[in-house]
């Protein structure tokens, strides 16, 4: 049964229609009869027909998505491999002398956290009664708050102590016109309870449902049952109506892709947010952070519409309701540390694992600096470097061969490229501070608050003293990804993703290409998409860098990539959606034309391809890839192999790939990056 059930779920998978042909007969006799028996022989499969499946089909065959919840492939089987490493060094640690491990060192601190969190999670308690008396002293702070000034001050104080703000979504990044400073983000209002915003607006049954979680808060912190009802319904209105003035559409496009719409935030001196939001004004909302009037100049600000109504009802005819929504915010930051009597749940899996998973998420600093220590390897890492240069290289090459390009447009290009920093394996470890040792608490709640504050400080940090260029910062080393950063116009290849099918010593050179060589390639690319495009070398937001004869030249070569990879479909009816994959789309075919230039042979070119698409092996159940197609800016994977490789002249004379082909695409309707 097993072989079956992986069979019909690489049947869903291989449906995705790399180049818009037709679906194989067996694909579609197993989407019709289920219930029979179809076992698939990888063997049958032609390169000719489906290149992902050709490479893949038999080691997706083996797969069982039950175990892995419905979706797998080579990026999270490294992973898997990462993660148990890190267990690994979790386990050694706790199973080691604590007496050897110098105060504040990354070892003291995880043993410390790692037992903490343990102990709790086997019968004991995530809070003690101190802290039980310190969360009953906040609870009645809330309640107790007389006026609005009062409660902008209690706001400040939960979002330097819990990281939680009852009011704004306030964040701390770099400045989109100089990166290299902090700058504040206010992002729009989101509702403790987890409500979605779209569905309330409508009210009705989820205003209920709204209402129904305020009142179980409320009742868990100590409020009498009548008087926690009316209240509850009365902040759900207020949630309504917040949400009925919000830009539901910046909020899907926030989903959908984040760098895009973080784009669409409007920088606001101080003088236009107390326009905005008269009753308030900068002042108030610089104080729901802690900070004094004078902190910052402005904000940058995406909804100024919802700003403008959540202003109006900070008053205290509503003041009970933002009671209550701080209320929901402070114990929603302490949920897994709440005990029963207060509403908090049991641990309901594996105590150990549950101890892993704490250190895990609140000491990822501290472990990507071990996972460093053990794992990082000199020569591949320089090994990893010499591609990237070699890489580099070529893309000097491809700009100056690109015939869209005007002569000032590839200058530009070739100066952002030259002032591209690399940040490949694992940052230095950072000095270990004995005072570190205080991170550790008398409880996994007093622990929490600390790395909280500890938190809170580095990003005031950032927003006074301004952001350092490390792209380290980016992404812990023990994560199997690597990205572009373009407000530092600079690429991390975390130290995780170093391992096979991206990256082996045991593997060729060619198929090394084809693994991290494809990655580094695809992460330059970046520079130089539709969103990249718009940052200038320095990384600073800057759409008029470039020549505008050479941008209205990119838009015309994106749209035939657009328009080429909108003719892609799963189940032969669902369209990729060409153009919110577009960068990534990009990304995938500049790096392979990237590498593909860096072979010399035939057989090397095999070799690369082949790995590529080993590195793109992934299996999902249907609803997760129909899922995938309508959110992610990723293209479905199969179409990342076939799509891409069907682009290119050497698949088709390695492969001898003709017209009546499925993979076959006119020559006339290979679109080119460059």
């Amino acid at each position: 049964m097993k072989k079956r059930v992986a069979a019909m779920l690489l049947m869903t998978s291989v449906l995705l229609s790399g180049c818009g042909s037709a679906v194989p007969e067996e694909f579609m006799e197993e989407e019709q009869e289920t219930d029979e028996e179809v076992i698939l022989d990888p063997a049958s499969i032609r390169p000719q027909d489906d290149f992902n499946g050709y490479v893949n089909a038999e080691y997706l065959m083996g797969l069982d998505l039950d175990e892995h919840k419905g979706s797998y492939g080579s990026f999270q089987a490294v992973q898997d491999l990462v993660d148990d490493q890190v267990d690994g060094i979790i386990e050694e640690i706790v199973n080691g002398d604590r007496n050897t491990y110098a105060p504040g060192s990354n070892e003291q601190l995880i043993y410390d956290a790692y037992y903490q969190v343990l102990e709790a999670s086997c019968g004991g308690e995530f809070m003690n009664d101190e802290d039980i008396t310190d969360m009953l002293s906040t609870i009645a702070k809330i309640q107790s708050i007389q006026n609005i000034e009062e409660f902008l001050e209690l706001s400040g104080e939960l979002y330097e102590e819990w990281n939680v703000n009852p009011i704004f979504g306030l964040s701390v990044g770099s400045d989109m016109h100089n990166s290299s400073a902090g700058s504040i983000w206010l992002e729009p209002f989101s509702d403790p309870s987890g409500s979605n915003p779209r569905n309330v607006s409508v009210g009705g049954n989820m205003g209920q449902v709204v209402a129904m979680y305020y009142r179980k808060a409320l009742i868990d912190g100590g409020m009498d049952g009548d008087e926690a009802k009316e209240r509850s319904v009365n902040t759900a209105r207020m949630i309504i109506d917040i949400a009925q003035a919000t830009d539901l559409d910046l909020l899907e496009r926030m989903e959908k892709d984040w760098d895009v719409a973080m784009q669409t935030a409007q920088y606001k001196t101080a003088e236009e947010i107390d326009a905005i939001c008269p009753n308030v004004g900068m002042a108030g909302l610089l104080q729901t952070m802690g900070l004094p009037a004078d902190a910052a100049d402005g904000v940058y600000l995406w909804d100024a519409g919802q700003l403008t109504k959540i202003d109006s009802l900070l008053t205290e005819k509503h003041l009970k309701e933002w009671q209550d929504i701080a209320l929901m915010c402070y114990r929603s930051s302490i949920s897994d540390l709440l005990t029963e009597e207060y509403g908090g749940q049991p641990v309901l899996y594996s105590n150990n694992k549950y101890a892993l998973d704490a250190v895990k998420l609140i000491l990822g600093k501290e472990l990507g600096e071990e996972y460093a220590e053990r794992y990082y390897d000199e020569q591949t890492v320089e090994a990893v470097c010499e591609i990237a240069e070699e890489i580099t290289e070529e893309y000097k090459v491809m700009i100056e061969d690109c015939n869209w390009l005007s002569a000032e447009g590839k200058s530009a290009i070739r100066a952002k490229l030259d002032n591209m920093m690399y940040f490949i394996g694992a940052d230095d470890p950072h000095t270990v501070d004995p005072k570190d040792a205080e991170l550790i608490g008398h409880s996994a709640y007093d622990t929490q608050h600390r790395i909280n504050k500890r938190d809170y400080r580095e990003r005031m940090d950032i927003l006074k003293n301004g952001i350092e260029r490390n792209g380290f910062q980016s992404m812990a080393p023990m994560a199997v990804n690597a990205c572009y950063s373009p407000d530092m116009n600079s690429i991390n290849i975390t130290l995780a993703i170093m391992n096979a099918p991206f990256y082996s010593p045991e593997q060729t050179d060619a198929e090394n290409l084809g693994g991290i060589g494809a990655v580094i390639g695809h992460e330059i690319s970046h520079a130089f998409d539709n969103q990249g495009m718009k940052y200038d070398s320095n990384g600073n937001y800057e759409p008029d860098w470039m020549p505008e004869k050479d941008r209205e030249a990119f838009d015309e070569m994106a749209s035939h990539i657009e328009e080429y990879y909108s003719r892609q479909k799963i189940l032969e009816i669902h369209p990729v959606d060409g153009e919110l994959t577009l960068g990534e789309n990009l990304a995938d075919i500049s790096g392979v034309d990237c590498i593909l230039r860096l072979t010399k042979t035939n057989e090397e070119r095999k070799e690369l391809l082949e790995n590529y698409a080993r590195v793109w092996a992934c299996v999902s159940q249907k609803d997760g890839a129909l899922a995938q197609l309508y959110s992610d800016v990723h293209s479905p994977a199969l179409t990342r192999v076939n799509a891409v490789v069907a682009l290119f002249d050497p698949f088709y004379e390695i492969y001898d790939v003709k017209e009546g082909d499925a993979m076959y695409v006119a020559p006339e309707e290979r679109v080119t990056r460059w």
